[in-house]
Parts: structure tokens; sequence; C-alpha cells
């Protein structure tokens, strides 16, 4: 677990920088290409609260670390989370995840996980906090999502 939060406070610090060595919009993910792969979307949710979800590799490509956040959470920083996703219904797991401050959680995925292959070809993907309220899950409509994970493959093969 402490290396998701290792990994994930990392990933988390690319949300806070500004720039990344290369950064692009493909729909709507940003997409960060240096030593650190990683996409993110963010955006406005109807309370006016940020919300962010985003996906890296680590560990040289050999795990994948998705971030989730909303500044209207109130997590306990470190707190173990189990996390249930699912993708058009068709592909679910749970994850064992963290807490890495009041507003963000982290899971790690192994690189060799059916979910990479669920997010490539999917339409939706739902996240829930398990054990938290509804206020802890999020439906993430995964335009464009094929094209930003194929730029994060790429950057993959690279870091390799």
């Amino acid at each position: 677990m402490r290396g998701i939060i290792a990994a994930a406070a990392g990933v988390a610090a690319l949300f806070s920088i500004g720039t990344a060595h290369a950064q692009t919009k493909i729909g709507v993910w940003t997409v960060k290409i240096d030593k650190d792969c990683s996409i993110t979307q963010e955006w406005k949710t109807d309370s006016k609260d940020t919300a962010v979800v985003g996906l890296a590799y680590t560990n040289k490509g050999q795990a994948m670390v998705m971030i989730f956040g909303d500044s209207s959470w109130k997590l306990k920083e470190k707190e173990d989370l189990t996390i249930s996703l699912s993708v058009d219904k068709k592909w679910s797991d749970k994850f064992p995840g963290a807490a890495i401050d009041k507003t963000m959680a982290a899971v790690g995925i192994p690189a060799t996980s059916k979910a990479i292959d669920a997010l490539m070809n999917g339409r939706e993907l739902y996240m829930e906090i398990d054990g938290k309220s509804d206020d802890y899950a999020y439906t993430y409509y995964l335009d464009d999502t094929r094209k930003a994970i194929s730029a994060l493959e790429a950057c993959r093969a690279q870091a390799q």
C-alpha cells in the first residue's frame, strides 16, 4: 500500500505542476509526456467543486495508478480504501487503494490487467469508493480515451 501512496503522490504532484515537458490535449484529456507519462481530466461539477481523474504509469511501465479526486471529498490522508471500477458493465473489479490527501484517492493496477483493455474500448467508467456515500462515486465518459491511452502507451514504451 505504501508503494501506491508514494507513486500516487508523485502523480498527484503532476496535477499541481504547470506544464510538463510535453503536454497536449486529446479531447477532454490532458496528456503529459516526460519522465512521468500521465493523462488527466479536470472539470467543475454542478456544485462548483473541482473533480479530476488521472491515469499514469509507474514502476517503468509495470503498473498503472489511477487518481480520482473531488474538492468536496473529506478523506483521511493515507486512509486504506477499496475502490470498485467497472467499464460498460462488461468488466469490473475491486482494487485496494488509498487516500493521498483529503480530496484524492488512488488505486494501483498491474499493467497487465484487463482494466487497460476495458478503458481502451469502453464508453463509460464507473468508480465508487466502497463504504462511502454516493458523493464518492463518479461515472466518467471515456470520450477520446482510446487516443489518450494510446499516447500514454507510447510514452510507456519509451520509458521501459
